[in-house]
């Protein structure tokens, strides 16, 4: 044979018509599959072999994307953020999971007004007439109404969450002192002394202190 260049011999047994699989021959690579962290609170502790002893490579938050490449005895072997270890297989899902950072569908809210006969309407922390108090809310106030049960409501009004009685609450604003009143009918007069200037008093009695005194066709 020829080799290297160089002529010589060898054994035929060592020889073959194929080439033989080498160290430098690429392998078939191996089969994945992608996974995401559902834990339920807190993180998940990926560790450098499949036992609840081993050290903590690194702390997976919920959502995150793992490469899986092998699963066994509830271990997963996997890589994560650019490293490798072993996570129990019960807190991986096939499926991302809904993580706080992914936006919900908005809940359904109506609109509500306090409609107390007098005095302000309690907000309380929770649904109970024992609950601390969080605002006290004026007659008219408009409030944002996320729930309604047992006689309590949940709400939002002026910035602030809490409950406040259902009672209390109506669908159409009720008139406030700030709402403008029917105008009161009056007549026009004129001051009619003889002599003098007529007391203006601070109430109707002759008694009361003096406001101011108008002369005869005030």
């Amino acid at each position: 044979i020829k080799a290297n260049g160089k002529d010589g011999h060898v054994s035929t047994k060592y020889l073959s018509t194929t080439k033989p699989v080498t160290g430098s021959t690429p392998s078939t690579p191996e089969k994945t599959t992608t996974k995401y962290v559902n834990v339920s609170s807190g993180t998940l502790n990926m560790r450098k072999s499949g036992t609840e002893t081993a050290s903590i490579v690194a702390k997976l938050s919920k959502g995150t994307q793992v490469t899986v490449y092998s699963e066994s005895k509830g271990w997963a072997k996997i890589k994560a953020n650019g490293k490798e270890g072993h996570v129990s297989t019960k807190y991986l899902s096939t499926t991302k999971p809904v993580t706080g950072s992914t936006p919900s569908t908005p809940e359904k809210t109506t609109t509500k007004y306090v409609n107390v006969s007098s005095g302000t309407l309690n907000m309380r922390k929770s649904g109970t007439e024992s609950a601390s108090i969080v605002a006290k809310l004026s007659r008219g106030t408009q409030v944002t109404v996320y729930s309604e049960s047992n006689g309590w409501a949940k709400i939002k009004a002026d910035g602030k969450d809490g409950y406040a009685s259902t009672k209390y609450l109506s669908t159409t604003k009720p008139e406030t002192e700030s709402t403008p009143s029917i105008p009161e009918k009056t007549t026009t007069k004129y001051v009619n002394v003889s002599s003098g200037t007529l007391n203006m008093r601070k109430s109707g009695t002759e008694s009361a202190s003096i406001v101011a005194k108008l002369s005869r066709g005030t």
